[in-house]
């Protein structure tokens, strides 16, 4: 044996073993680059999967929530988000309830319907009971009329008060023609040709202060929060510590005319990530005719004092907190916020809002009647994870608002009584 070609034989085999190895290596290394490809449909529907992995789940089922998500459950502020009427509050009420959904919060339900016994005032004894192992609730933010203390009642200590304003000319014309023929001063006109003109020109004639259910009549907003509507005709030292209590309890009155930069704002105070302030605007109608006339703006103002000094109040005291977090640090923030917003709605929907005889069953907003509420229509091609999470965002407030109150209770809402208030304080429920 020739012992001097020995280590020429060695070093022949390994250089094959090294050749080899590194074929080996290039063929992963292309497997997954081909698998890659094979994944990214487009650029815009990988980053939508990314972001809403987190809602992979079908509706009405579970949600794979990531554990790091279920982890910060207990960092989530409680919060108690007083909904007014017709001021983009679904729109936030809509973000809440995903927020709830994705950190697995309990909400806290009326123990009828959707709505905590409107418009009498809140009290403790219209929630539905604390679901069995639920330390405390988390989250309040159905329809309900101010009472701090009630609300305090039911909630931990330090919950944060969020709350929405919108200009008071567009919320007044909003709430009148939505609520039309259920609002007793608006009724008699439900047929006239300018009805809202007839209703200002002659408010004395359709407005009994006395009857509760006019209570979105005159100053919808100020009633929402508690406030006595007469007060506005009254020297404004009576109102205005009100103001001053009122800019106490909530830590953040969003404004609906700077609806982006509020959300950037409740970001910060709530711990949000960017991605799950995303949304498309909800419960909006069809408008039709042209903007209001001058001269029924001014006459709408008068008739809401209120809720003008109500909204010049919030707005500066918004325009203050801008000023704290930085005007040009929300600017940057507000660019990528609204990238992100046009990506998301691009890859959700398949365009502008429609009426509601062009919407799939199960997303078709409710109909007051007086006028027609749009709704969207989701993109065909989406994936399993992409198809939820977009669900959830254009999920109108009465379906989202009964799946979650089922996942919570393993049971349907209770429809609201005959008796109403009476029957909700005398008749209690066991869960």
């Amino acid at each position: 044996m020739n012992y001097l070609c020995l280590p020429v034989a060695i070093w022949k085999h390994r250089s094959s073993l090294l050749v080899t190895s590194l074929l080996l290596l290039l063929l992963l290394l292309l497997r997954q680059l081909t698998r890659q490809t094979v994944l990214r449909i487009s650029p815009g529907e990988q980053r939508l999967s990314l972001r809403w992995k987190s809602t992979s789940a079908p509706f009405l089922a579970d949600q794979q929530v990531p554990e790091k998500a279920v982890s910060e459950e207990q960092r989530a502020p409680s919060i108690i988000f007083l909904k007014t009427h017709k001021t983009g509050s679904s729109t936030v009420q809509n973000i809440l309830f995903r927020f709830s959904e994705r950190r697995k919060l309990t909400v806290a339900f009326p123990l009828y319907s959707y709505q905590f016994a409107y418009p009498e005032r809140f009290s403790r004894a219209f929630v539905a009971d604390l679901p069995q192992g639920a330390p405390h609730f988390n989250l309040l933010c159905s329809h309900m009329r101010l009472d701090v203390g009630e609300a305090q009642a039911i909630m931990p200590a330090h919950s944060v008060f969020l709350t929405i304003l919108r200009d008071p000319v567009q919320t007044f014309e909003s709430v009148f023609h939505y609520y039309r023929s259920a609002i007793p001063a608006f009724q008699p006109l439900a047929n006239h040709s300018q009805p809202l003109l007839a209703f200002l020109k002659d408010s004395a004639q359709y407005y009994d202060a006395q009857n509760i259910s006019n209570g979105l009549a005159k100053n919808p907003m100020a009633f929402d929060l508690g406030l006595n509507a007469s007060w506005g005709e009254t020297p404004s030292s009576l109102w205005q510590g009100e103001l001053e209590r009122l800019n106490h309890t909530f830590q953040l009155v969003m404004i609906a005319e700077h609806f982006d930069e509020s959300l950037l704002l409740a970001r910060e105070l709530l711990g949000l990530e960017m991605e799950e302030l995303v949304y498309v605007k909800l419960n909006i109608r069809r408008k039709e005719g042209k903007p209001l006339p001058k001269r029924l703006v001014q006459k709408i103002q008068a008739w809401n004092r209120l809720d003008v000094q109500l909204y010049r109040f919030f707005h500066r005291v918004f325009w203050r907190k801008v000023e704290v977090y930085g005007y040009m640090r929300m600017k940057q923030e507000l660019d990528v916020f609204r990238t992100l917003l046009r990506e998301t709605v691009a890859g959700c929907l398949e365009g502008d809002a429609i009426g509601p005889e062009d919407v799939a069953d199960d997303l078709q907003p409710w109909q007051p009647g007086s006028v027609v509420i749009l709704g969207y229509r989701l993109r065909q091609n989406l994936t399993y994870a992409q198809y939820s999470g977009c669900f959830r965002m254009v999920l109108p407030e009465l379906q989202y608002h009964a799946y979650l109150y089922y996942r919570q209770y393993g049971k349907d809402m209770r429809p609201l009584p005959t008796s109403r208030i009476e029957k909700v304080t005398a008749e209690p429920w066991e869960n």
